[in-house]
């Protein structure tokens, strides 16, 4: 009993401690390192800053497809950790498949002022998918898609529900991703210490507002967050026209392009032909 009331006790000095200070490093792990270049891809890109919401500059990079009419443009929100030099990584290929890209890194991350936490990221969210989809007009393509990978799908739920012009959007993306952080450690750490992470700057969970397609995909072998977290956000999801859900079993996060000899390359632009 007295083992028992130590291990309690220990616990609710930990949560304390947390709270005190602050959860956003759990949450966030960005870093300001250059991963990779597009010049070694052969890419043309443009990089550019964008004001959020509240005025916090964020860095962006448009990449540019390789084909001299793209058909669709994909704004991308990247994961928790690193920044958009890394995480570009997983959408360059489709530059080959007529296809342009804006990925941009939310505050705090990169080259991006501030410091991330929940309300502001949401509103960077918001201020790019404004961006992209003046983009998409003024540049004439057929298809624009948001696609949102682990972190950044949570984020771009929330960025969602105070965007205007859903209806023009093709296709969301649901990669390796839940719905509140919360949810994450629950599963990954001792219950009461998921007390701490707020839920504050997530979607309302009856996700009432997405009315566009949904492709959800996540690896039934992800470590680092659990299938069952992205398959019960795809079952909360009642309002979309039309939803798919593609589970894997290769071990890995967020890397569904480079498995079985990148077959799912191929999968992906045939579905967005449908």
């Amino acid at each position: 009993m007295a083992t028992f009331f130590k291990f309690i006790v220990r616990s609710v000095l930990i949560l304390v401690l947390m709270a005190l200070s602050s959860c956003s490093s759990i949450i966030y792990q960005p870093d300001n390192i250059l991963h990779a270049h597009p010049d070694y891809f052969k890419v043309k890109f443009k990089a550019f800053i964008l004001p959020s919401i509240d005025g916090t500059k964020l860095s962006a990079w448009h990449l540019y497809s390789k084909s001299p009419k793209p058909k669709r443009l994909v704004l991308y929100f990247h994961g928790n950790a690193q920044n958009l030099t890394s995480h570009f990584l997983n959408t360059v290929w489709m530059t080959e498949q007529e296809t342009d890209i804006i990925i941009f890194d939310y505050r705090g991350y990169g080259l991006s002022e501030g410091k991330p936490e929940p309300i502001g990221v949401a509103e960077d969210g918001l201020a790019f998918l404004n961006y992209a989809h003046s983009e998409f007009i003024k540049g004439k393509y057929q298809q624009f898609i948001v696609y949102g990978q682990s972190l950044g799908g949570s984020i771009v739920l929330r960025s969602l529900e105070d965007f205007n012009f859903k209806k023009d959007i093709h296709l969301l993306v649901l990669d390796s991703t839940f719905l509140t952080p919360r949810e994450v450690a629950r599963e990954k750490t001792f219950w009461p210490l998921s007390l701490i992470i707020s839920n504050s700057g997530t979607a309302d969970p009856k996700l009432s507002h997405i009315t566009m397609p949904v492709l959800s995909i996540h690896s039934t072998q992800d470590f680092v967050i659990h299938h069952d977290l992205g398959l019960k956000l795809f079952e909360s999801i009642k309002t979309s026209p039309k939803k798919d859900m593609w589970s894997f079993n290769d071990r890995g996060h967020g890397d569904v392009f480079f498995v079985q000899d990148k077959k799912y390359q191929k999968l992906f632009i045939e579905y967005l032909g449908n």
